[in-house]
Parts: structure tokens; sequence; C-alpha cells
């Protein structure tokens, strides 16, 4: 059984049949760093569940990068707006380590829900999971400063540091990099007082 099979039993419990289905429509990938998975203007097919590494969503604003998400191991990373109504997207994602992927093929899909009704009850699931991932966020920029952001980041990914640039945990923070040097600075000194 591979880990995206795992991470869907640990939601629901899959029959083997439904298992086999689900693994037709989905292409197990081993990437290197920096693989874009979808670029600006193209149409998202795919939602990618990440068996290891870590990827991020991101889009230009004044042409300069802004990270919308991260996704670590056990995480999905995708434009869902385009994959639900096959608009072109105005999100890239890209590997930012080796990473093991699974994606599954939206378009395919249909088919599967029709002969496994546990599948439409599985996307559901995940659609609400994920729906109040993204409800947090907001709420996160609506009510929270900065420095509540950043805590809430490291208790997701504690070592976000280590994997990936200064640049990019600032723009998902909503903060210029020196701002968030200042934040780091005084968690570090806050540590050993």
């Amino acid at each position: 059984m591979n880990a995206f099979i795992n991470y869907l039993n640990g939601i629901v419990d899959l029959s083997r049949e439904t298992q086999e289905a689900i693994n037709k429509i989905t292409v197990h990938r081993q990437l290197g760093k920096n693989t874009t998975l979808l670029s600006n203007g193209e149409v998202c097919n795919e939602f990618h569940f990440l068996a290891s590494g870590l990827a991020r969503v991101f889009y230009y604003k004044d042409g300069k990068e802004v990270t919308a998400w991260f996704a670590a191991q056990g995480g999905i990373a995708s434009a869902i707006d385009s994959l639900f109504t096959g608009s072109p997207s105005i999100y890239n994602v890209e590997t930012l380590e080796d990473s093991e992927i699974f994606s599954l093929q939206y378009r395919k899909l249909e088919p599967v829900f029709q002969n496994f009704p546990i599948v439409e009850r599985l996307g559901r699931l995940m659609v609400t999971s994920n729906y109040l991932l993204l409800d947090e966020r907001m709420k996160l920029y609506a009510f929270c400063t900065a420095e509540e952001r950043y805590e809430r980041l490291l208790q997701q990914l504690p070592d976000i540091f280590q994997r990936t640039k200064l640049a990019y945990v600032a723009s998902y923070l909503g903060i210029t990099q020196e701002h968030l040097s200042r934040i780091r600075a005084k968690y570090k000194n806050r540590q050993f007082c």
C-alpha cells in the first residue's frame, strides 16, 4: 500500500477494489527540487499529495512572488479553483525539495465517484478539511499579528527555515524579510531568557 492510499484510509476505510480504482487514476512521481507542477495560465488537472518533500503554491503580485501555501509530507498542493472550474490558474505550484508525490487526475475521478460512492464521501471530507485550513489562514490574516502567524507556521512546519528561502516564508506571512528577521531574533532571545 502506498502513502497516498494510507492517507486516504486515514479518512475513510477503502476496500481493496476502491483503492485499485484510485491507484489507476493516480500518477506516482519522484521529483527533484524546483520542479514546476503548474504554471500561471495553465489549467490545473491534478491535485498532488506529498508523500515526502516540500512544495509551495505561489502567485505574482506587482511583479513579486507571493507564497500562498506550503505543503509538506502528508499535505496537498494544487490550484483548487482551477481544478474545480477548469479555468486557467493564477497560481504556480513547485517543489522546494526533492519530493515524492502522488498526483490524482481529477478529470478521471467522475467514474470512480459513480462506481464507488465512498469516494464521493472521501472527496467531501477532503474538501471540507482543506476549506477549514484555508479558513484558518484567512482568520490568521484578519485577526492575528505577524508574530502570531509566525508562531502558527512554526507549529505546522517547525523546520521550515531549514527547508526553504526566507523570502518565501516572509511572503507567506505577509511581511518583509527584515520584519521576519526581527521576529526571529525576538523569539531566539525569548528562548534563552
